[in-house]
């Protein structure tokens, strides 16, 4: 394909342009310097000095302007191609995912790249660039965005709840005046900033957990195939049986506040949405191996607790007036989860006890692809592994580096493994036929004895 280059030069002026309005209204470059002029006196800070291509020029325009960006308005134009192009949609939803984990102690940068990015996916080139990356970068860049949203609304949630817990604790000696009143001034008055520091925390905690739990369940409608990689399922599962736990689960009522939108607190959407994330990976789950990762987190549930939380959620969401089927097929996903228990611990029981050298390191379960770190040379379940290289990028025995394509197969120990499974699976049927046969037996010996 021959490539205009002017009607190119013209393209990238015009991004030029509009950088070099976005740095002039933010501070860099001097009143009345022309858009090019600007970008190039920008580009000798060391946060700028990369402003050569297209692709960085793009990537300058959301590191430095992406707090005001909904104060500056892009020409015509620059909206147009942006909007049109492809090569640009690929470039600025990279630096957008890429950069809502870079900068993760930044709120309002954090927040305003994932509003960018839910209304971008409401553009249709931008939606079709973003499956693209999802497929393309399965096991890359998109993997650790997912994985970088599942570990920080975890933690969002988690210290929230942990700050409503202790906000309602001050609240209640606030109530109680006549104690109140006899505390010390400059108590009464610390213990005021608390709480006030507690209702800040709690609101931005939330909101950017409001806005990752958003972004799991619009993307997870089109894109699961990430989601339900050996790696990542059960962490997803986790997340989900988490939130599940904490909004239907016996303590829900201890998070009750008098003015939940105060604090975007919003329990019955966050409901609603988590349970969408559960059914949009149960029908993308071609292997049917959700279930079984749900039914593996221990923390939230055991085998009592498992359908009682779904059934408790469906009640919900009957009452919100969630879709009917969303709530049908979550119920089946519940069911199939308790099969999935059930069957595990079957299987569990056939293993009987497995050899130490069988056990992963850290999850202490049957390995099922072994593999050596190069370093250590310690040999763990890749998954496992895999998972751990998400978010550290050594090897957890040494800290030495470790990346996925330095994993070394433990092709005899798998060999071992796979055997030790089918011998105690043989093993397990030869019992069972043995016992059926001595049934038999008696029964036809107490026959014979009532006929005689």
């Amino acid at each position: 394909m021959k490539i205009d280059r002017r009607q190119e030069k013209h393209k990238l002026d015009t991004v030029i342009e509009f950088c070099g309005r976005c740095l002039q209204r933010i501070g860099f470059g001097q009143s009345g310097m022309s858009s090019k002029k600007c970008l190039s006196h920008s580009a000798s800070s060391p946060h700028l000095s990369n402003a050569t291509n297209s692709a960085s020029i793009v990537d300058l325009v959301i590191t430095v302007c992406l707090e005001d960006f909904h104060e500056i308005t892009a020409p015509p134009k620059m909206l147009t191609y942006i909007n049109g192009s492809p090569g640009y949609t690929r470039i600025i939803l990279i630096i957008l995912v890429k950069y809502l984990v870079h900068f993760y102690d930044k709120f309002n940068i954090r927040y305003n790249i994932a509003e960018l990015l839910e209304y971008l996916w409401q553009v249709p080139s931008h939606r079709n660039a973003w499956r693209r990356i999802a497929k393309e970068e399965e096991k890359g860049v998109y993997l650790n965005f997912l994985n970088f949203l599942i570990n920080d609304s975890i933690y969002l949630l988690d210290e929230s709840l942990n700050k409503i817990l202790e906000l309602k604790e001050l609240e209640a000696e606030m109530a109680n005046t006549a104690e109140w009143e006899r505390r010390p001034a400059q108590e009464r008055q610390e213990r005021t900033r608390l709480f006030h520091s507690q209702e800040n925390i709690i609101r931005i905690d939330m909101k950017l957990a409001n806005k990752d739990v958003t972004m799991l369940a619009f993307t997870s409608e089109q894109i699961t195939a990430p989601f339900l990689l050996a790696e990542m399922v059960e962490r997803v599962a986790s997340m989900l049986n988490y939130f599940l736990l904490q909004l239907v689960g016996p303590q829900r009522k201890s998070l009750s506040l008098k003015d939940p939108e105060k604090y975007e607190f919003r329990p019955k959407q966050l409901l609603r949405q988590i349970v969408q994330i559960y059914v949009h990976l149960a029908r993308g789950d071609t292997e049917n191996i959700f279930p079984a990762a749900i039914s593996k987190d221990g923390r939230s549930y055991n085998d009592q607790s498992l359908l009682q939380l779904f059934t408790a959620a469906a009640d919900v969401l009957r009452r919100i007036g969630e879709d009917g089927r969303i709530i049908q097929e979550f119920a089946e996903l519940g069911a199939k989860a308790k099969v999935a228990a059930s069957e595990a611990m079957g299987t569990e029981a056939v293993l009987g006890e497995i050899p130490d050298e069988f056990l992963d390191p850290i999850q202490y379960t049957l390995m099922k692809d072994p593999v050596i770190l190069p370093s250590s040379r310690i040999t763990i379940d890749r998954p496992v592994i895999q998972r751990h290289l998400l978010s550290d990028s050594t090897d957890p025995f040494n800290r030495s580096h470790l990346t996925g394509d330095m994993l070394i197969p433990n092709t005899e120990l798998k060999a071992r493994i796979e055997e030790f499974i089918r011998s105690q699976e043989m093993k397990r049927l030869g019992e069972g036929l043995s016992t059926q046969s001595s049934k038999e037996t008696i029964q036809t010996t107490d026959g014979q004895m009532l006929i005689d």
